[in-house]
């Protein structure tokens, strides 16, 4: 797997998202409103303000540098959920980690696996791009658009709705990581060579690659 994979792989699920859901027949006004918003969001900016956050927070990532600490695995960045909190991605230092074959479609990390003690829980990176679909998701509106007894993952439109925001900010995220990288912004927090960074939602079991630090 490298970053090219990576890159093919969220490009075809944001295409595959936005088909579908341009697709689904006589979904709610709001999720068109919200897809709307997705179609109009700056990520010109949010690149711009993505890359000079990193910058600034990658040097919490190094930690205490005099002391020796364990090699990194990999940086997890996770955020709570598209319901709430979303956001912002917390950062790990994912270190001990017994891992398991990486899926370029997502994997489960599972549990053998630590965090380097001075990287967990610290600032990470912004998904301001999710900000749409958490403002549609408040309580009022959930009850809204859903039934009774209802997800919100069982009502027409959405979960293509919610993949679309989820892809299309993860290729700039991809894409940012990729050139920061190119010039060894990560050099100094201790990862671990052909290392990866990896973004997923609280409690979900899932991971997404977004940045593998080997040679492409």
């Amino acid at each position: 797997m490298n970053n090219q994979h990576i890159a093919n792989f969220l490009r075809q699920r944001r295409d595959e998202a936005v088909k579908a859901f341009q697709a689904a027949p006589n979904v709610h006004p709001r999720f068109q409103e919200t897809f709307a918003s997705l179609l109009g969001f700056n990520f010109v900016a949010y690149r711009q303000q993505l890359h000079d956050e990193i910058l600034q927070n990658v040097v919490l990532w190094q930690g205490d540098t005099n002391t020796e600490a364990k090699p990194i695995d990999a940086v997890l960045f996770e955020f709570n959920s598209i319901y709430e909190w979303a956001v912002e991605a917390r950062a790990y230092g994912i270190v001990d980690w017994q891992k398991p074959e990486p899926q370029v479609s997502g994997f489960d990390m599972g549990y053998n696996l630590d965090f380097r003690s001075d990287f967990e829980a610290i600032p990470g990176l912004s998904l301001s791009f999710l900000q749409p679909l958490e403002d549609l998701l408040n309580p009022e509106t959930i009850d809204e658009l859903a039934e009774p007894e209802q997800d919100m993952e069982e009502v027409l439109g959405f979960q293509p709705l919610a993949d679309a925001f989820l892809f299309s900010g993860l290729i700039v995220v991809h894409e940012t990581l990729v050139e920061l990288n190119r010039h060894s912004a990560f050099a100094k927090i201790g990862l671990e060579l052909n290392g990866l960074f990896l973004l997923g939602g609280h409690d979900t079991g899932l991971v997404y690659p977004i940045l593998s630090t080997s040679a492409d």
